[in-house]
């Protein structure tokens, strides 16, 4: 039976109060509460495995089976409401992935809280920000190092009551002052007594309420906290889960290394998961300074999801690990990669392929099937891509491995997917709408291009405490207004053309998308890592470009040290440079820069003539592709080091930050147009 809170409106930006659900009569997938979800799961497959995990200092793994997961959580959920979590209040995690982000979650949704997750790139501030716009009663930290922004922040917070911190070392105010606690203190405690307190407050849990808050990435100001309710995410996860291909329920192996305060790690992660009975293996805090590999290679997963620089990053490894082969194995593995790649191409375009074709494609198959054994991927059936736009270089490199990329494409706003595209029919698009939602293009162009909109049961409840903003977002009809640009082609596939807050309005009066003419820049130039395209009122486009180089893989901030596929190119041009500086002709203290030394360095580039002339050859031959003479590129700039998170060009899902780079590089553009 559906148990819903009595509610009068589709939106709501309060924690208490419910919201009505788009539910027709086709829609055949019940209403439930997470923890109804969770619980179903654990009963469905007790014994299987559901978390495993490293312990370093005894180098060796530990599995939690669902009966074991089901027991901690209800331990957790007993252990926060001794700590004063408030029934419609929040519990901040502010931690990297680890078994218990997992249970405090499940805990918090099951003693009547509200999940509220925290970048732990945050700063203080922003970690304040988030704690009291989620009104946040008690937060759990990973470490000393996220304590000491709690320690610093918590008197400002009046309704947070406790922190628990879940990993040593341990100052000597934790378990000592009132307030603060480590995870094992707490856990260890007797709190029966509190189990008829937990069934009330369960019992109280409906359907429409909210029950996790995701902080938009914010360009401008501080981020938004979108609401999403128990429905909308337990429907998200029944359709993604409904559209992945060959699932075998209690056989799904998953990696958890992207930020769980990120909509699609929560989904994948988390729910996917419990959906159908999977087991996550959680990778360690370094996962994406080059460690990675090492857990796919443990875990074995059968599905995986990575954000387009996560793939990137395979392919930079596995560039500079073919240079180092001889050159009859360079030569056999193109060779290879080329015969996967079109065997592959012609599967997408619905080709029949002949026996000689299959043969071709198996004998290639048996040489590429090494390289994915190498990250771990062997095993895996689906890989899928988004949250940022994907190359297409990068996805015919992939193709070539035998590893097609599918985009997703959604938001937190929709709880996740909008359109997932894992049985690829074609490179350009994100694929059709999921089963039970609505997607159209809103007052579309000449072109059929327009606002992506959105309708049904995956959308959010509002922005809390906003809600003029969610006016904006959520019409009276139900339709959600993404911000996206896009159309639908002529088989009902949707593509995305970028943010229209990121389009680029020239002088002129063109409306550009900047991605698109970004990545023609791309392709033409191996050498280079990122281009942002720049010309909003210009007479003209410009361009900043920075060069590949490596990155420490400790701190993730750029070296001055070139990759090899960087070198290789140079030396294609005659010039025998290995480091940045050395080309760009600057200082070589960059390992460490900052905003005003990163501007004087930029305006102080004196590159080789060489580099010049072949870069602008490159945006010369991506011009010959542009649709008008307005989108072509007349000027370009280089800057001193690759975007990063540390230097704050890349956000914490690792898209570009547009407006940050315009404000750091401003002397430097303005310099361009004179």
């Amino acid at each position: 039976m559906e148990k819903l809170r009595p509610a009068n409106s589709y939106t709501s930006n309060s924690l208490h109060e419910a919201v009505l659900l788009r539910k027709d009569e086709q829609d055949t997938i019940g209403v439930y509460t997470v923890p109804e979800l969770f619980r179903e799961s654990c009963q469905k497959f007790g014994k299987l495995p559901a978390l495993v995990w490293e312990r370093p200092e005894q180098k060796d793994w530990i599995t939690l089976n669902y009966e074991e997961y089901q027991q901690q959580v209800e331990l957790a959920a007993r252990m926060l409401l001794h700590v004063g979590l408030e029934a419609r209040s929040s519990l901040g995690i502010l931690a990297f992935n680890c078994p218990e982000w997992f249970i405090a979650e499940l805990a918090a949704l099951r003693a009547g809280g509200v999940l509220a997750g925290i970048y732990p790139s945050n700063s203080a501030e922003a970690c304040f920000h988030a704690l009291a716009t989620s009104e946040a009663t008690v937060c759990v930290v990973d470490d000393e190092k996220q304590m000491a922004k709690l320690r610093a922040i918590k008197h400002r917070l009046p309704r947070l009551k406790t922190v628990i911190q879940l990993h040593g070392p341990y100052e000597s105010f934790v378990n000592q002052e009132e307030g603060y606690f480590s995870w094992q203190h707490l856990m260890a405690l007797d709190l029966e007594q509190l189990q008829p307190e937990l069934q009330r407050r369960e019992s109280a849990i409906y359907a429409n309420d909210c029950a996790m808050l995701v902080f938009t990435s914010g360009t401008v100001g501080m981020p938004k906290a979108v609401m999403l309710s128990h429905d909308s995410l337990v429907f998200e996860t029944k359709i993604v889960g409904a559209t992945l291909k060959n699932t075998e329920l209690g056989g799904e192996r998953i990696v958890s290394y992207l930020p769980l305060s990120h909509i699609a790690a929560q989904i994948f992660d988390v729910f996917l998961a419990l959906e159908h009975g999977g087991c996550v293996y959680f990778a360690d805090r370094d996962a994406l300074k080059g460690t990675l590999v090492r857990t796919f290679q443990k875990a074995k997963p059968t599905r995986m999801f990575g954000v387009p620089r996560v793939f990137e990053k395979f392919q930079e490894r596995l560039v500079a690990a073919e240079a180092k082969a001889s050159p009859y194995s360079r030569y056999l593995l193109a060779k290879a990669r080329d015969v996967v790649e079109q065997h592959q191409l012609a599967k997408i375009a619905g080709e029949k392929i002949s026996l000689y074709g299959e043969a071709k494609y198996w004998f290639a198959h048996r040489l590429i099937r090494p390289i994915r054994q190498m990250l771990g991927l062997d095993l895996c059936k689906t890989f899928l891509t988004g949250a940022a736009p994907v190359s297409s270089e990068l996805k015919h490199y992939f193709l070539g491995l035998d590893m097609p990329l599918g985009d997703i494409y959604g938001m937190s706003e929709s709880a996740g997917a909008i359109t997932l595209h894992e049985t690829m029919t074609n490179l350009y698009s994100s694929g059709t709408p999921l089963v039970g939602i609505e997607v159209k293009i809103h007052e579309p162009d000449a072109k059929g291009q327009g606002e992506i909109v959105t309708r049904g049961r995956h959308n959010f409840m509002g922005y809390l405490g906003q809600p003029l903003k969610t006016e904006e977002a959520i019409k009276p009809d139900g339709w959600m207004y993404t911000g996206d640009m896009g159309y639908m082609d002529e088989h009902g596939n949707l593509v995305i053309c970028g943010r229209i807050k990121e389009l680029i309005i020239t002088a002129g009066g063109e409306n550009i998308p900047p991605v698109h003419i970004e990545e023609l820049i791309k392709e033409e130039l191996p050498c280079i890592s990122n281009a942002l395209l720049v010309g909003d009122h210009r007479k003209y486009l410009t361009v900043l470009l920075s060069l590949k180089t490596k990155s420490d893989p400790h701190t993730g901030l750029p070296l001055d040290e070139l990759r090899g596929d960087t070198i290789a190119w140079l030396q294609e041009l005659g010039l025998n440079q290995t480091h940045l500086s050395q080309l760009l002709n600057i200082p070589a203290d960059l390992q460490l820069p900052n905003d005003e030394r990163s501007l004087a360095a930029a305006l102080d580039i004196n590159a080789e003539p060489k580099l010049y002339e072949a870069i602008d050859a490159g945006i010369k031959r991506a011009n010959l592709k542009a649709i008008s003479s307005a989108q072509r590129v007349q000027k370009f700039a280089l800057l001193p080091h690759e975007f990063s998170v540390p230097t704050g060009e890349l956000g914490p899902t690792l898209k570009t930050r547009r407006n940050i780079v315009h404000k750091k590089y401003a002397p430097l553009i303005e310099r361009l147009y004179k």
